[in-house]
């Protein structure tokens, strides 16, 4: 019980999930050893009573980044993710800034409580499907090169074009609106033009004219009620770094914005993506935590277990077929 011993009765405790500020509670006594079963994985017996005080929906969650990212990195240092681990202790105007935060966006504790069922259900599910793709993953080299022959269509498409046709379908599948890139949006996939069933215009999100320009750019957004949720570049053959600096300017320009980001290229290009995501320029500003790498191959296999299951899934999906990045890169 150690990693309890210098919590006090009344501390607060800041929750974050996928990078995001996601709940605030407060520690409610001692900490004591139990050996009920909770979690089907493993006991945890080593336990610390609290209460929920304040939870935030998905699309309420604080991003860690901008004033957020400026406290953690000020109190903890620019790695601040092992200070979180070891859940150093944050005191002063800090924490305080951390609270004001979470209390700042709307308290969602009931809805929440009322489908906790179903939440850990869909929590069971996507644990289940991401186990499954990792599995699939320790596949030979020759099984991936096999599986990237098969990905290209009789027509001989190109592979963006087929990932942009992909990525609109499992958008709109979940539910989300979805944007593709303007300067895409005639290109014909399959004798139908890629933008046929996105939107037709961009919302202003309360930016100016330059910042919608820009993000317009990203090869694909999914939306919901007006926000992006999820971004997308696809670099089959062109440079990684200029879809980056795109992902850069939509962190850039809306810092507040609980969005998540990916990179969407063959497998064989998985370490170039690492490695270009890892520079010094976009450490800086957090990008490394915030996109993933998404093996082209994976899209029509993800296509492929959810036909059928259209409005009965969530955006989250996709990250079952997201890689981390290694921050040791």
């Amino acid at each position: 019980m150690d990693r309890f011993k210098d919590w006090q009765e009344g501390d607060y405790i800041a929750f974050i999930v996928d990078k995001a500020l996601a709940g605030l509670a407060t520690v409610t006594g001692l900490p004591f050893k139990s050996e009920e079963v909770i979690w089907e994985e493993d006991l945890y017996q080593y336990r610390i009573p609290i209460k929920f005080l304040h939870v935030l929906s998905r699309e309420d969650r604080v991003p860690i980044l901008g004033e957020v990212r400026d406290v953690l990195t000020s109190a903890l240092g620019p790695r601040y993710g092992w200070g979180l681990r070891n859940q150093q202790l944050l005191e002063g105007p800090k924490a305080e800034t951390i609270i004001e935060v979470i209390r700042s966006r709307p308290n969602s504790i009931s809805q929440i409580e009322s489908k906790i069922d179903q939440f850990i259900d869909e929590a069971k599910q996507q644990e289940k499907t991401i186990s499954a793709t990792k599995q699939k993953r320790r596949h030979t080299k020759n099984e991936i090169l096999t599986t990237e022959t098969e990905f290209k269509s009789p027509e001989n498409e190109s592979a963006h074009s087929m990932a942009q046709a992909a990525l609109i379908k499992l958008g709109i599948a979940t539910g989300c609106r979805v944007w593709i890139a303007s300067n895409d949006r005639g290109r014909l996939f399959q004798g139908k033009p890629l933008g046929e069933g996105c939107l037709p215009e961009l919302p202003s999100m309360g930016l100016n004219d330059e910042a919608i320009r820009r993000i317009s750019l990203i090869d694909i957004l999914w939306l919901r009620q007006n926000a992006p949720i999820c971004a997308f570049e696809i670099e089959t053959t062109t440079s990684i770094y200029s879809g980056l600096l795109r992902m850069a300017d939509l962190l850039a320009v809306v810092p507040a914005l609980n969005i998540k980001l990916f990179i969407v290229a063959p497998s064989t290009r998985q370490d170039r993506v690492m490695a270009e995501i890892n520079r010094p320029t976009f450490r800086k500003i957090g990008l490394n935590e915030y996109c993933k790498f998404i093996p082209l191959e994976e899209l029509q296999s993800l296509l492929k277990k959810i036909q059928g299951m259209e409005g009965h899934i969530q955006h989250t999906i996709i990250d079952a077929i997201a890689v981390e990045v290694d921050e040791d890169e």
